[in-house]
C-alpha cells in the first residue's frame, strides 16, 4: 500500500513537472516573439506593451501553479509531520507571491 502511494505522488509530481515545462516553454516563446519584434523594429509600441503584458500574466499563472503544486505534494504532507514548520513555510513563500 506505501508503495502505490509513493509512486501515485511520484507520477502526480511528474505530472506537475510536466505542466510546469510547458509553462515554462511557453513564456520563452513569447519572450522570443518579443525579442524578434523589437529587433526587427516591427510593431507598434501598443502590440509590444501587450506582448509584454501577455509574459507577465504567463508568469504570474506559472508562480500559482508552482504554489498549488506546494501545497498538493508539500504542505498536505508537512501540516501531518509539522505543523508550525509547515505554517511558517506557508508564510514565507506568501510573501515571496506578494512582494
Amino acid at each position: 500500500m506505501a508503495t502505490e502511494i509513493l509512486t501515485y505522488e511520484h507520477a502526480q509530481r511528474g505530472e506537475f513537472n510536466r505542466k510546469t515545462i510547458n509553462r515554462i516553454r511557453r513564456i520563452q516563446g513569447q519572450l522570443a516573439a518579443l525579442e524578434a519584434l523589437i529587433s526587427a523594429d516591427d510593431g507598434s509600441c501598443e502590440e509590444r506593451v501587450l506582448r509584454a503584458r501577455t509574459i507577465e500574466k504567463g508568469m504570474s499563472s506559472l508562480i500559482n501553479h508552482l504554489f498549488d503544486c506546494y501545497i498538493e505534494n508539500t504542505l498536505q504532507h508537512d501540516l501531518g509531520t509539522d505543523p508550525q514548520g509547515a505554517l511558517s513555510d506557508m508564510q514565507r513563500i506568501l510573501k515571496l507571491i506578494n512582494s
